[in-house]
């Protein structure tokens, strides 16, 4: 397989994941530039969205292996299904840790009322 059809392939794939790293390098940039003002919260939301943009380019690369993979053999269908599950799984499990992040990140800067 040619790069250009694998970019042709990739290009959708590319395109949906865009916008969400777009937001996501804002995101790790801003949290970057005032770290020293926000602290703890500064470092949790770092770590979050650097986990959020390494899961989208983790995605990115399973949709890349799995077109590899069908043109450079003849896969079953079994195996390139436990391939993206785990791609999936793996994804899942780097964005929910992200989340915890940046909830953990909201929670820390948020004042404390008295009761």
């Amino acid at each position: 397989m040619d790069s250009n059809a694998l970019f042709a392939m990739l290009l959708g794939p590319v395109l949906y994941a865009t916008p969400h790293l777009l937001v996501c390098t804002v995101g790790l940039v801003l949290c970057l530039m005032r770290r020293p003002a926000l602290g703890a919260a500064g470092t949790y939301a770092s770590a979050g969205f650097g986990l959020f943009i390494f899961g989208s380019l983790l995605g990115l690369g399973g949709h890349a292996w799995l077109l590899w993979m069908r043109q450079n053999g003849d896969p079953s269908a079994a195996s390139i299904a436990m391939s993206m599950g785990m791609f999936s799984a793996f994804a899942t499990l780097l964005h929910t840790i992200a989340m915890g992040l940046l909830i953990a990140a909201i929670l820390v800067r948020r004042p404390t009322r008295a009761a």
